[in-house]
């Protein structure tokens, strides 16, 4: 996000999003790689994508046979690995704790040599797509390209967001008037997957994140840092976001649960959760940073998904086709061709 100071994302200077080559790997870079095991059975890729997004993923490789599941990740740097290690060993996944850890480039070539080709995404059945508008099946057509929604997509993950940070969901039903050519401001994507979070160019959304950014940046070294007790869920606070290449920013955050030392948050401008420390966190809880509604939205693809790196603060431009058939906050997107 902007702070004082940083360029408007409107300029022609902004970066345009290009596409990415296919996903392969790329070598074996010392201490880039790690392996994920202990994993169930039924995971897809989508869903192991999902889980390390936040670390930059390069490339991505999954084994399984019919007693074990097990991934091979490179990520984009040595410190992102290192921090996905530290945080992601022995996390639960589906009631399993994964085992993540570094693996000898000797025992990794190995594997490597003898794995396949990836596979096409699998087609995702009708229970898992988050479904919550009355839908029941998915029809025929759409069975080649379906995705499961991810849940801080979800609608009945966001009412109790909004309801928390907002005092009302009226925001979910707003954002479907958007319609025709756009531009957006990507705030984060989903690699291998068709959604994103962006923010809509226009002159009224351009205003909200002007009043918005001033207020935070001139409250921020005022604001007092939550004492661990209240570290709970449902607490409004401020902290500081990853945004790219620029570096991080303070946003407005909801507390979804405290996990040892480390906080699991969602930022409500950004549509991304993310794990901090819990002495990280400043408390937020005056009206007046809550006024403005989320500057983010979520988007998908009409066409073709994100590779596999994690795609921030570039520009898309294009035209809305109207809602997605699973959840109708969530508007589809087809990206302008030149």
């Amino acid at each position: 996000m902007l702070r004082p100071g940083q360029e408007n994302p409107c300029s022609p200077g902004s970066k345009k999003l290009v596409k990415a080559n296919p996903l392969k790997h790329s070598g074996l870079l010392k201490k880039k790689e790690i392996f994920v095991g202990n994993l169930p059975l039924d995971i897809k890729e989508e869903e192991i994508a999902f889980l390390f997004k936040d670390f930059g993923i390069k490339s991505l490789r999954k084994h399984n046979n019919s007693f074990k599941s097990f991934a091979f990740l490179e990520l984009t740097a040595p410190e992102a690995a290192k921090l996905a290690v530290k945080l992601m060993n022995g996390q639960l996944l589906k009631g399993r704790p994964m085992s993540v850890a570094f693996m000898e480039n000797r025992k990794i070539h190995e594997v490597l040599k003898t794995s396949t080709p990836m596979p096409d995404l699998e087609v995702i059945p009708a229970r898992e797509c988050g479904i919550t508008n009355g839908a029941t099946h998915i029809s025929p057509v759409n069975q080649r390209a379906c995705y499961a929604v991810p849940m801080e997509m979800r609608s009945s993950f966001l009412f109790h967001v909004l309801k928390g940070c907002f005092g009302d969901a009226k925001w979910l039903r707003s954002v479907v008037g958007v319609a025709g050519e756009v531009g957006l401001l990507v705030t984060d994507t989903l690699p291998l997957m068709p959604y994103f979070w962006a923010i809509v160019l226009n002159e009224e959304c351009y205003k909200s994140m002007e009043k918005l950014f001033k207020a935070l940046a001139e409250a921020e070294a005022g604001l007092p840092f939550l004492a661990k007790q209240e570290v709970q869920r449902g607490a409004r606070c401020l902290a500081q976001c990853d945004i790219g290449d620029e570096g991080s920013a303070w946003n407005r955050c909801w507390v979804l649960d405290p996990l040892g030392d480390l906080a699991v948050v969602f930022f409500v401008d950004f549509g991304r959760c993310a794990s901090l420390p819990l002495n990280s966190l400043r408390k937020l809880d005056a009206e007046q940073f809550w006024e403005i509604r989320p500057l983010a939205q979520p988007f998908m693809l009409e066409e073709g998904v994100f590779p596999p790196q994690v795609i921030r603060r570039q520009i898309l431009e294009g035209t809305l086709k109207g809602p997605s058939q699973w959840e109708p906050h969530i508007l589809r997107f087809v990206v302008k061709t030149d």
